[in-house]
């Protein structure tokens, strides 16, 4: 990492550099967990996939867009000489991460009743910051979505001063970087991205709470994780770009920076934001292989991507820029700068 580079602020939140922090980090005791989160959207699709209507590859029994399942095409069976795909396996693969996201799930709530001193906009900054963090160190984009849920898991059970929201955020990084890395950044490099505001035992400290905060389950499904099989379907009937592999990764990492977004699980998320990207790039909106592959219906899907598309509308003029700016490189295609339309018509949710 370039040394002179300097590092963004991350005043607003957390201790200034000299300020004393003890040793033992020093959250709050864990709080209970949520058994029963408040869901702000998707709830039939959740119910459906709780009551077995859902097939093993995500699948609805009864096709929700009205076409028959003859008319969705076969994503896995090109990739079954590739071994690396697990093509035989992979519809139990996403069916078990389907139910893993509903397992893992953080409170959709814990900002209201499990912290006192912090806010959605701390947390914004927080994951903003991370967004630069992950680039700094050319991190994959699994390692930032997993880091965030990290965030968000332990949030929901300790209640957290604003002092040491940084700290929370490092160490999930961290935590994160081992589990996805091949090379993952050294404690040495945790240490400087905070100006050394936490030595090398607290952040090891804050390692072991967060660990021991989440039971050591680490193996939690993004909305990453959705995204990648998503496009993949999409693929399958339309003659797809690189530009919307790129426009579908941005409307992604902007629904990070949001808290709202909690209330839509990650594959409703991902699938959201392909259906977005999709109308944004005049492609037809939604597919009969879509709707095997992700078991949601375009109707399901008309609150979460219209908050996504909000996101995007606001981002350019958003104080936190780190996601746009990442995305508004020619390496990214620039699709950050891509105009969003303004309003998504209702036939799209047909």
């Amino acid at each position: 990492m370039d040394k002179n580079r300097k590092r963004a602020a991350f005043e607003d939140i957390t201790n200034a550099k000299g300020l004393q922090v003890e040793n033992s980090f020093n959250a709050q005791p864990p709080l209970q967990q949520y058994k029963n989160p408040v869901f702000a959207g998707g709830l039939q699709d959740v119910l459906a996939l709780r009551m077995g209507n859902v097939g093993l590859d995500g699948t609805q029994t009864t096709s929700s867009c009205g076409l028959p399942e003859a008319a969705a095409c076969d994503i896995d069976s090109p990739d079954m000489e590739d071994a690396l795909c697990c093509a035989e396996i992979a519809s139990e693969i996403f069916s078990n991460l389907r139910r893993a996201e509903l397992r893992r799930r953080p409170a959709t709530n814990y900002m209201e009743v499990v912290q006192a001193d912090i806010n959605p906009l701390m947390r914004s900054i927080l994951v903003d910051w991370l967004v630069e963090v992950a680039q700094e160190y050319r991190m994959c984009s699994d390692t930032l979505f997993l880091a965030v849920a990290f965030v968000d898991r332990y949030l929901s059970l300790r209640s957290v001063p604003r002092s040491q929201l940084q700290l929370v955020g490092v160490a999930c990084m961290w935590v994160a970087s081992k589990y996805e890395e091949i090379y993952p950044p050294s404690v040495d490099d945790y240490a400087y991205i905070t100006d050394h505001t936490y030595s090398r035992t607290q952040l090891a400290n804050a390692e072991r709470d967060v660990l021991a905060t989440l039971s050591f389950d680490l193996t939690q499904p993004t909305a990453k994780t959705f995204l990648r099989r998503y496009v993949k379907a999409a693929a399958a009937e339309l003659d797809l770009t690189y530009t919307f592999e790129h426009l579908t990764a941005y409307l992604l990492e902007l629904t990070l920076l949001d808290y709202s977004c909690l209330g839509y699980l990650p594959s409703m998320v991902a699938a959201s934001t392909v259906l977005l990207a999709l109308y944004t790039l005049d492609y037809r909106p939604w597919t009969a292989t879509l709707s095997r592959y992700t078991g949601y219906s375009p109707r399901s899907l008309r609150h979460c991507a219209q908050a996504i598309n909000e996101l995007a509308l606001a981002s350019p003029t958003s104080q936190l820029p780190a996601t746009r700016e990442k995305y508004a490189s020619s390496r990214q295609l620039q699709v950050s700068r891509i105009a969003m339309p303004s309003s998504l018509p209702d036939y799209i949710f047909q």
